[in-house]
């Protein structure tokens, strides 16, 4: 055969079935990140320019690593002639394969995606064929439906300490972060007319914790010393590939001015923990507890440590407030306000935290968490 002949031959093949391919095209792909069902997968548009044909379509799911995480194929299905949409309900799920990661098993059980981005491919066979007459891939970004907020120090609060725990927390398990994924947390000193976003975005940080995997973390003993009486922005970032991918609020925390520490003599108890606590300079805690049931009585109390064992230690009355008053008279708590002190330095305590609870006298629990240096 003549070679040119072959060649005209062989080029009127190819045009042939692109012309084909050309007339059956995958539009979109229609799906919602809090919404990933193999239904849902399926909801794909397509363009027939030909006759009805039976078709199927496999869609696949793969996580920002571009592993994936969920393939569905449907059943036989008529592909009628000119815009047929994923939204008929003629589309039935034939098979769905979830990935044994743990976001596959997360997203089996929630149908919903972690934030993050995604890329979804969707192809069109012939009914029991293998070849595709198209495919189409789209990216899908998931951001959302992840809570992600700071809770303690709350928003322009002010610590007592130079090394505060900044508590925050997100709806989300940390088992399911992708490969590259990982959590941040940013605190910057903030400078005059700066909002706290700004100083998280252009400031140098005074830390950055990367890899965060729990939502209690101490301002670190070997990260830049927080200065007294300065404004501190802070926030928690998820981070992909080396791009924020989602992020709380920036808020802001103040430390206190030297003279503040100096005359922060009492802090209240609380009926419930939360991230802060009282720093027990030299050793010594002063605390107020307000009894609302009786005139008199003993303070029921007791100190644990870190590990919840118990330790005995003596609590009295503010020397200063009980001049003149019999030692033995000092232990005793008025109905109303009382005005306590601890000395911690007396048991030759070890550094760390303690928690300090008190009873009232309907047996009501109130607490105070307390760091010795």
């Amino acid at each position: 055969m003549n070679i040119r002949v072959l060649f005209r031959a062989l080029l009127l093949l190819l045009l042939t079935q692109f012309s084909i391919s050309a007339q059956v095209s995958i539009v979109n792909i229609s799906v919602q990140p809090f919404n990933i069902t193999p239904e849902a997968l399926l909801n794909v548009g397509i363009m027939n320019n030909e006759n009805e044909k039976q078709v199927q379509i496999i869609t696949q799911l793969y996580s920002s690593t571009n592993a994936i995480i969920l393939t569905v194929k449907s059943q036989p299905f008529k592909l009628n002639k000119g815009l047929n949409s994923g939204t008929t309900g003629d589309r039935r799920v034939a098979s769905a394969e979830y990935s044994s990661s743990s976001q596959g098993s997360y997203l089996k059980t929630t149908h919903n995606l972690t934030s993050g981005r995604y890329k979804i491919c969707s192809s069109i066979i012939i009914e029991g064929g293998a070849d595709k007459i198209d495919d189409f891939c789209d990216e899908l970004e998931a951001d959302f439906n992840q809570y992600l907020y700071l809770v303690n120090p709350l928003d322009n609060d002010t610590v007592e300490t130079k090394n505060p725990i900044l508590s925050w927390a997100h709806s989300e398990p940390f088992t399911i972060l992708n490969q590259g994924e990982f959590y941040r947390m940013i605190v910057s000193e903030m400078k005059k007319d700066q909002s706290a976003e700004e100083a998280i975005t252009i400031n140098t940080p005074a830390m950055v914790k990367n890899y965060v995997k729990v939502h209690q973390v101490q301002y670190p003993y070997d990260a830049k010393e927080l200065k007294d009486g300065t404004k501190y922005a802070w926030q928690v970032q998820k981070v992909g590939d080396g791009v924020v991918i989602n992020k709380t609020e920036a808020w802001v925390f103040n430390t206190k001015a030297i003279n503040e520490l100096k005359s922060m003599k009492y802090v209240a108890v609380k009926s419930e923990l939360d991230g802060s606590y009282y720093t027990a300079y030299n050793g010594k805690v002063f605390f107020k507890f307000s009894e609302e049931y009786k005139s008199q009585g003993q303070l029921k109390f007791t100190l644990l440590d870190s590990k919840s064992q118990q330790i005995e230690i003596e609590i009295l009355k503010d020397k200063e407030l009980t001049k003149g008053e019999k030692q033995d008279l000092t232990k005793i708590k008025s109905a109303g306000d009382n005005r306590f002190e601890m000395d911690l330095d007396a048991k030759k305590l070890k550094s760390g935290l303690y928690t300090l609870v008190i009873k009232n006298e309907k047996n009501e629990s109130f607490y105070l968490k307390i760091f010795l240096p």
